[in-house]
């Protein structure tokens, strides 16, 4: 880590052990930290590639201007429009649409179902204590008489 003050309109660097760093340094610091956060976008970026085409069916219109991207169970997550989609009629653009999502939604992955925890094992229960008999008791106020 590099900590920057400001002293007398000067930028004055230090590493971690409290050196200071000069510009080459400072340069090649910050191409370290540069490389580091590309290398942490391109990571991201194939993790929501491989998220977006898990278990998702693709389909695109026979004449390309339509695609869709539907999920598990159907759902529709994305709905794509290449700019020849705008030359049709309302009613043409609109059945293109309607015929990519039914043929998405019919070949995409069924919905996974979460699977089901195993009921609760039953506990022995201790035998419980009988309550005496209320003859047995003795009588300890007035009442009981």
């Amino acid at each position: 880590m590099v900590a920057l003050t400001l002293a007398a309109g000067q930028f004055r660097t230090r590493d971690n052990q409290g050196e200071a760093m000069n510009n080459a340094q400072l340069i090649e610091e910050m191409r370290w930290q540069l490389r580091q956060i590309e290398d942490r976008k391109a990571e991201n970026q194939r993790l929501l590639a491989d998220i977006a085409g898990r278990d998702h069916a693709t389909v695109t219109s026979p004449d390309r201007s339509v695609t869709v991207l539907a999920g598990p169970g159907g759902v529709v997550s994305e709905v794509r429009l290449a700019p020849e989609a705008m030359r049709f009629d309302a009613g043409t653009l609109s059945r293109t649409i309607t015929a990519a999502i039914r043929e998405a939604v019919a070949s995409g992955a069924p919905l996974r179902q979460p699977p089901r925890p195993a009921p609760p094992q039953a506990q022995p229960q201790p035998p419980r204590k009988q309550a005496p008999a209320d003859d047995d008791d003795p009588y300890d106020t007035v009442f009981d008489v």
